[in-house]
C-alpha cells in the first residue's frame, strides 16, 4: 500500500488510474503544499516488449518538456531512484472527460460539447505543430481542471520527424483507432482527427459512431461510412454533421485538417472566445463589460489566463457595479493579489496571478480615468519578473522552527556526503584514457553542474536562515563546489568541439549553462548512462585484471550518481566506498553493475 508514501517531497494520497506499465497518484508537495498527479513506473516494465514501453516512456517525458499549452497537461518534474522513474505532473480536480460524460447522462449538449472539442483540438494542435502524434485519444484521456480541458496520458505518443512521416506500430484503442492504424498500415498525424471525430460524436449521442465487435468488423464499418446521425433521438445542426462526417473519413488524406476545421463558422466563432471571454459573459452582468468582451472576440483578440484568474474573476465579477464603488474595490483586489504573489512560492499559481493582472488592465479600458488602478497596476507589472523564479528554486526552504531546522541541517549534511561523492567520481571518470574523451564531455559536465546547483541551493537556504549556526558553520564545505573552475573549464571544452556540439539534442543544448532547465533531472540522468556505456566499453576492452577492476570501481560509483536523491538520503562511509572497495573480489563487483 503506497498511500501515505513520501516519494521525494511529495506524498501519496490517492490512485487516480492504473495503466499497463505505471500507476498514477495524486500527491501533495511537503514543503509548499501543492497538489500534484505523479504517475510511478517500474524500471523493470521498461524492458516489456522488446524495449517497446522504454521508448514509450521517453518519446512521453520529452514530448511533456517541450509542450506549454494550457489544454496539454503539463509536466513539472522527473526523477527517478533505484528501482521506479516518477513523472509529476499537474494535477486536475475534475477528473477525466469519460467520467464528466457519465455523469451528465452520457449526453452532452451541443454548445457545451464544441466547446469541449475546441479545447481538445487547441491541445492537440500544439502537439502536432511538434510533429507529435498522440494515438491514443479517447474520452478516458482527457482530464478536466474546472472548466478547463486538458489532454492526457502521452504514453503511446510519438515525435515524429517531419508532418509527413509515417509509423506502422499498431497502438491505441479500438473504438476510437483511425482505420489504418487497426489494419497495421502506416499513419500520420491525420489519425488522431479521426480519433476526435470519435469522441466528439461519442459526447452528443453517447455511444462511438462504429461497432467494435471485432477489428475487422470495425475496418469494416468505417469503411460503409453508415454514420447515424439519428441514434438516440439527438438532434445536431447540419454543419456539425458535416464536420463529424469529414473528420471521421476513411482515408486520412480525405480528413479535416486544423485550417479546414476553424474555417466552420461554428468552430470559427467559439474559438474566438477565449474561456475567460466566457465566463466574463457568463458571470459579469455589467453591460459596458460585456460590450467590451464583445469587441474582444470581434476583433480577434484573444485574452487567455488559467485557472486561478478565472476563478479571482468570477468571484470578483461585482467590482464593475458602479463607478463610485469601483475604484476602492478593484484597487484592495489589485493590492491583496501583490500581497499573496509576493508570498507565494508555487511557480505555476504566480503565473496565473500575473495573467490576471493583464486581465484587469484589460478592463480598465472601461474606466481609464482611475489613475489609482492604474499606478497599482504599473507597481505590480514591475515587480512582476521577480516572479519568474525556477520552479524548484524553493525545494529546501522550510519554516524557521527548532525541529525543522534540524531535519534541515540532516538533509545538507547528507546533501554534502552526496557533493562529495560525485566530486571524488568525478576525479575517478577524468583519470580514465578514453578512446575519444570529447564523448564524456557531457556527462562530466552534468555532473559538475549538479554539483554546482545543488551547492548553490544551499547558500540561498543558508541566506534565509542567517542566525542558524550549523547552517553558517557549513559554508566553508560548501565553498569549493560553488568557486570550482571545472565547471567553466568543462562549458568552454564542449562549445569549442563544434562536432560534439552538432551531435546535440536541443535538450542538452539548453542545459549549456548555469541555471537547471525543467528538465535538467532527466538530462543528467541520460548523460550519465551515456558516460556509464562508453566506462563499460572500456571494461570490455581491458584485458589487465587490476585496471579491468578499477573501472568496474568507478562504474559502481557512477551508477550510485545516477540516483542523486537516493544518494542525499543516507550517511555514507567514504573509507568503504572508496578504499575498501578495491580489497573485493572482481567478480562480485561485476554482479553489481547494472543496465
Amino acid at each position: 500500500m503506497l498511500i501515505g508514501k513520501l516519494i521525494g517531497d511529495y506524498v501519496l494520497m490517492e490512485e487516480l488510474g492504473k495503466g499497463s506499465f505505471g500507476c498514477v497518484y495524486k500527491c501533495q508537495n511537503r514543503i509548499d503544499q501543492s497538489f500534484h498527479a505523479i504517475k510511478i513506473i517500474q524500471f523493470q516494465s521498461l524492458s516489456n516488449c522488446e524495449g517497446v514501453v522504454g521508448e514509450l516512456l521517453k518519446d512521453e517525458i520529452s514530448v511533456l518538456a517541450k509542450i506549454d499549452s494550457p489544454n496539454v497537461l503539463k509536466l513539472e518534474h522527473y526523477f527517478q531512484s533505484k528501482s521506479n522513474c516518477y513523472i509529476v505532473m499537474e494535477y486536475c480536480n475534475g477528473g477525466d472527460l469519460e467520467r464528466y460524460w457519465t455523469k451528465e447522462g452520457k449526453k452532452i449538449k451541443e454548445q457545451k460539447a464544441i466547446e469541449i472539442v475546441i479545447q481538445i483540438l487547441n491541445g492537440l494542435s500544439e502537439l502536432h505543430k511538434q510533429n507529435v502524434i498522440h494515438r491514443d485519444i479517447k474520452l478516458a484521456n482527457i482530464l478536466m481542471h474546472n472548466d478547463q480541458i486538458k489532454i492526457a496520458d502521452l504514453g503511446f505518443c510519438k515525435q515524429l520527424q517531419n508532418q509527413d512521416m509515417e509509423v506502422s506500430l499498431c497502438l491505441g484503442t479500438p473504438g476510437t483507432m483511425a482505420p489504418e492504424v487497426a489494419a497495421f498500415e502506416s499513419y500520420g498525424l491525420q489519425s488522431d482527427i479521426f480519433s476526435i471525430g470519435c469522441i466528439f460524436y461519442q459526447l452528443l449521442y453517447g455511444e462511438l459512431p462504429f461497432e467494435c465487435l471485432n477489428i475487422n468488423s470495425y475496418i469494416k464499418a468505417i469503411r460503409y461510412q453508415q454514420i447515424d446521425f439519428n441514434k438516440n433521438n439527438v438532434v445536431i445542426q447540419d454543419e456539425l454533421k458535416e464536420i463529424i462526417s469529414k473528420m471521421l473519413k476513411d482515408e486520412p488524406k480525405k480528413r479535416l485538417t486544423f485550417p479546414q476545421l476553424y474555417q466552420y463558422p461554428l468552430f470559427k466563432n467559439t474559438q474566438k472566445m477565449s474561456q475567460i471571454s466566457q465566463i466574463a459573459m457568463k458571470n459579469m452582468t455589467n453591460l459596458e463589460t460585456t460590450n467590451f468582451y464583445n469587441e474582444i472576440y470581434k476583433n480577434d483578440q484573444h485574452i487567455q489566463i488559467g485557472q486561478e484568474g478565472m476563478t479571482a474573476l468570477k468571484q470578483n465579477g461585482d467590482i464593475f457595479r458602479t463607478q463610485s464603488e469601483r475604484q476602492n474595490e478593484q484597487s484592495q483586489f489589485m493590492n491583496n493579489l501583490q500581497n499573496v504573489n509576493k508570498s507565494n512560492h508555487n511557480q505555476f499559481v504566480q503565473d496565473q496571478v500575473s495573467k490576471l493582472t493583464y486581465e484587469m488592465m484589460a478592463t480598465q479600458q472601461l474606466c481609464p480615468n482611475q489613475q489609482q488602478i492604474n499606478n497599482t497596476l504599473k507597481d505590480l507589472q514591475e515587480t512582476e519578473q521577480i516572479f519568474k523564479t525556477d520552479r524548484f528554486q524553493h525545494n529546501y526552504s522550510m519554516t524557521a522552527n527548532s525541529q525543522q531546522n534540524q531535519k534541515l541541517c540532516q538533509q545538507f549534511r547528507f546533501l554534502l556526503d552526496a557533493l562529495q561523492y560525485c566530486d571524488r567520481t568525478y576525479i575517478e571518470i577524468d583519470q580514465i584514457q578514453f578512446l575519444d574523451e570529447s564523448q564524456t564531455l557531457i556527462g562530466k559536465f552534468m555532473i559538475q553542474k549538479r554539483i554546482r546547483s545543488e551547492s548553490k541551493k544551499f547558500f540561498q537556504v543558508q541566506q534565509e536562515n542567517p542566525f542558524y549556526d550549523e547552517l553558517n558553520q557549513m559554508r566553508d564545505a560548501f565553498n569549493p563546489y560553488v568557486q570550482n573552475q571545472l565547471f567553466e573549464k568543462l562549458l568552454q571544452q564542449i562549445k569549442g568541439a563544434s562536432t560534439l556540439l552538432s551531435g546535440l539534442t536541443q535538450a542538452f543544448i539548453n542545459e549549456l549553462k548555469e541555471e537547471e532547465t525543467g528538465i535538467f533531472h532527466l538530462n543528467y540522468w541520460q548523460s550519465l548512462i551515456e558516460l556509464h556505456q562508453l566506462i563499460k566499453r572500456e571494461i570490455n576492452r581491458e584485458v589487465e585484471n587490476k585496471r579491468k577492476k578499477n573501472l568496474v570501481t568507478v562504474l559502481l560509483h557512477l551508477q550510485r550518481c545516477l540516483h542523486f536523491q537516493d544518494l542525499c538520503t543516507l550517511k555514507i562511509d567514504f573509507e568503504d566506498e572508496f578504499l575498501h572497495i578495491k580489497k573485493q573480489n572482481l567478480i562480485e563487483l561485476i554482479k553489481k553493475v547494472q543496465y
